[in-house]
């Protein structure tokens, strides 16, 4: 009888354990190779992008690509997805479902490379007309943040307007590309192929960038009256686009963020935390100053966890901070992560990642940690978290727009010049000219990250409540506080945004989080003193 009883038993695991292997062996061992081949590309993509940045090198992503052009075929793709629907269990399901939408988007990328890299020539190449001289296309938009004559700032914005035609000839053509390999992958649309690739409902989000831009629209036009009066001394019926840059710079600010003491302010932040930037091994900070350095802040991963650098070239400034506090926030998430499989360490959808960038950036408006690291006097505080309050609705109102026309785009609009100006228009709250209409290809971003970034804000104000509410609003104090978020960037790249979001107690990602936020920065900005 046992014996009996055993042999079932013996029987019963043997089906079980079949059951749960998958059907073809052979593919499980090429998929394997497939991952090691792709973790070595992103190392060797990310160190020649960081020497690029830090340090002037030329890049040549092209020749990469061209070293991997076995890995990213549709043959592949199949393989993965064959291997997807075969797969059991959830975890590997999941492992396989990440490496099949890179593979996807990674295919796309390929296809348009060349194309990218005619912009990238062309932009790095370009010079504009302007005042008898010829000015890089790059510098441009420094030039506008900085320019204080508004007829100056007018001509200049227009004075690109060939160097936009010659782009969007190209950019067309991406737009072309990108369509026709949806369809050639057997997606109905390039909406249908990102929607399930990145699980995002688009249709569902569209609904919530139209009341993002319906709810925010009346305290908006408030605040930008306001502030486009006092720092631009205009009125909004004269505020257009070529105005922005300069408004958002907030020159005002700059005295109370030196470079001389950035680094010493962010040490001592995540010191507070409990995390020594000093004895990360596996996080390089590169605040040299070099001729050839590009000056923006930015985060490589080039291998997680061991080796995650960020660059930052330090001229001082809020915007300076706020780039690199928030490369930081990308620099610890990686850093600290204790995944092992290659998908959970790369892969994930943007939403979670952006979401702790956001998170140490915005410490920056946090009205505790200005009083500790600033010396603002509190009437100068006050006007800069409702400058702050401002800067958040600008963005997502602006980048709901970008979403709502970018669905729009990718499904074949009849006039989507028109269409892209007056969207940005009403969200922005400033006058239409004709050379709004040519940035309608030159402000898309890649496979929607626009609606990874508008997730990532209202995430962000999730986190920080959360964090509020179980450590108080000098959460930044508390090594505990670092203690709990070093347990959510251990996980890496395993969750999405809806995942993450239960994780930290709510049912979904939403916005209204981030609007009572931005009102409560509102209402702090207006109280009187006791």
């Amino acid at each position: 009888m046992e014996a009996l009883k055993f042999s079932i038993l013996l029987c019963s695991a043997s089906l079980l354990l079949s059951s749960c292997a998958p059907e073809h062996p052979k593919d499980i061992e090429r998929i394997d190779s497939l991952r090691a081949q792709a973790e070595a590309l992103i190392k060797e993509q990310s160190l020649m992008a960081w020497n690029s940045w830090a340090f002037g090198t030329e890049s040549n992503q092209d020749s990469l690509y061209k070293a991997n052009a076995n890995l990213f075929t549709l043959e592949n793709i199949k393989l993965v997805q064959r291997a997807e629907d075969e797969e059991q269990n959830d975890v590997q399901k999941k492992r396989l479902r990440y490496f099949r939408r890179y593979l996807t988007i990674e295919y796309i990328d390929k296809e348009i490379t060349v194309l990218k890299d005619g912009v990238s020539n062309i932009e790095a190449a370009a010079t504009v007309r302007f005042e008898g001289r010829q000015i890089p296309y790059r510098q441009v938009a420094g030039l506008l943040a900085n320019e204080k004559k508004q007829s100056h700032r007018a001509a200049l914005y227009s004075a690109v307007d060939p160097v936009l035609d010659t782009l969007n000839i190209i950019l067309t053509q991406v737009e072309q590309t990108n369509l026709r390999l949806a369809r050639d992958l057997g997606y109905t649309s390039y909406n249908h192929m990102i929607g399930e690739l990145k699980e995002i409902p688009l249709d569902e989000f569209k609904k919530v960038a139209e009341h993002i831009l319906a709810e925010t629209e009346s305290t908006y036009t408030v605040l930008l009256d306001e502030i486009v009066g006092k720092q631009l001394r205009l009125n909004l019926d004269k505020f257009y686009r070529y105005d922005r840059a300069l408004l958002l710079r907030s020159h005002q600010f700059d005295k109370y963020f030196p470079s001389s003491t950035m680094m010493d302010v962010l040490n001592a932040t995540y010191t507070q935390l409990g995390i020594n930037l000093n004895t990360q091994k596996n996080l390089k900070i590169d605040a040299e100053v070099r001729e050839k350095k590009n000056p923006r802040a930015v985060c490589y991963a080039v291998e997680v966890p061991n080796d995650v650098r960020v660059s930052i070239k330090p001229i001082g400034g809020l915007g300076d901070y706020s780039a690199l506090f928030h490369e930081m926030g990308h620099g610890q998430h990686y850093a600290s992560t204790k995944e092992h499989a290659f998908e959970f360490k790369y892969l994930g959808e943007p939403t979670v990642t952006e979401c702790f960038a956001f998170l140490s950036e915005y410490l920056l408006a946090n009205q505790a940690w200005l009083r500790l690291n600033t010396s603002m006097p509190t009437r100068v505080l006050k006007e800069f978290i409702r400058f702050q309050a401002f800067h958040r609705l600008y963005f997502i109102r602006r980048y709901s727009a970008k979403f709502l026309y970018e669905l729009q785009l990718h499904s074949g609009a009849s006039n989507p010049q028109a269409l892209y100006a007056e969207l940005q228009s009403k969200a922005i709250g400033c006058k239409k000219i004709p050379s709004d209409e040519k940035r309608y290809l030159t402000d898309v971003d890649a496979h929607y990250y626009s609606a990874g970034y508008l997730r990532a804000w209202f995430l962000e104000a999730q986190l920080n409540a959360k964090l509020t509410k179980d450590f108080g609003v000098n959460w930044f104090e508390h090594p505990q506080a670092g203690e709990y978020l070093q347990s959510l960037w251990a996980k890496g790249d395993r969750l999405n945004g809806d995942e993450f979001v239960k994780v930290i107690g709510y049912e979904r990602i939403t916005p209204d989080v981030l609007l009572a936020a931005i009102n409560t920065m509102i209402l702090f900005s207006t109280k009187r003193a006791a």
